[in-house]
């Protein structure tokens, strides 16, 4: 592979701002310029940004369980602000937000390295998590699951991990589509070099919901 130089190279703090901003911008064009298309696709980067630094989370975190129960929290703390923000009601049953996506996307990750589960059980238990992503709607379905498994199963190989997630992007839906444009992402994740960097604190959790509450204010009562 390509030999990076230390000054292209990336931390995970860098990746966590990159994947901040492209959600930002994408969510500026969902809620208020759905025509500008170019912010869409800037934020295509976003989800798979969050699902790389997930599992490296998965792979380094002290301790799993709290990374879990942290998740799940911001999924029901964000269900509200999401709603309001895109639906402009305090709970729309139609669309779950990504914190959702992620929480099914660790469990995948806890299923599938349990040394205690059979490998029939560990199949049954993914399929069971990917249907209940397309059942209940969350954000991004199915994709919530498989490409964090694929960013987990492929961890030590550059050519599979790319290849599978960006099949998976491309291919979103069954249908190649605007989510294409997320196998950019790659570029910033190929130069990761395996530092924490800074540390964000629950800046990383809390920005969700609170960008969304503040874009909920911006279209109810300014615009």
């Amino acid at each position: 592979m390509l030999k990076i130089s230390k000054n292209w190279e990336l931390t995970a703090y860098q990746l966590k701002m990159i994947a901040l901003i492209s959600m930002l911008l994408d969510h500026v064009a969902r809620i208020f310029l759905p025509h500008l298309y170019i912010l869409k696709m800037v934020g295509r980067l976003a989800f798979v940004l969050y699902s790389f630094l997930l599992v490296e989370g998965f792979v380094h975190s002290k301790n799993l369980k709290q990374y879990f129960i942290r998740l799940l929290v911001f999924a029901v703390l964000s269900e509200i602000p999401f709603d309001l923000a895109f639906y402009g009601t305090w709970l729309e049953a139609s669309h779950q937000n990504v914190f959702f996506s992620l929480s099914a996307g660790l469990l995948s990750l806890f299923v599938v390295s349990s040394k205690k589960l059979a490998s029939d059980l560990k199949v049954l238990y993914v399929v069971g998590l990917v249907t209940l992503c397309n059942i209940l709607r969350f954000d991004y379905y199915y994709l919530g699951v498989f490409q964090v498994l694929c960013f987990y199963a492929y961890r030590s190989s550059v050519v599979k991990k790319f290849l599978t997630v960006g099949i998976l992007n491309v291919f979103y839906m069954f249908r190649i589509s605007i989510q294409s444009v997320a196998v950019v992402g790659f570029l910033p994740i190929y130069l990761y070099n395996g530092k924490e960097g800074k540390k964000t604190g629950l800046l990383y959790y809390t920005y969700y919901p609170l960008h969304l509450l503040i874009y909920w204010v911006i279209r109810r009562f300014l615009i």
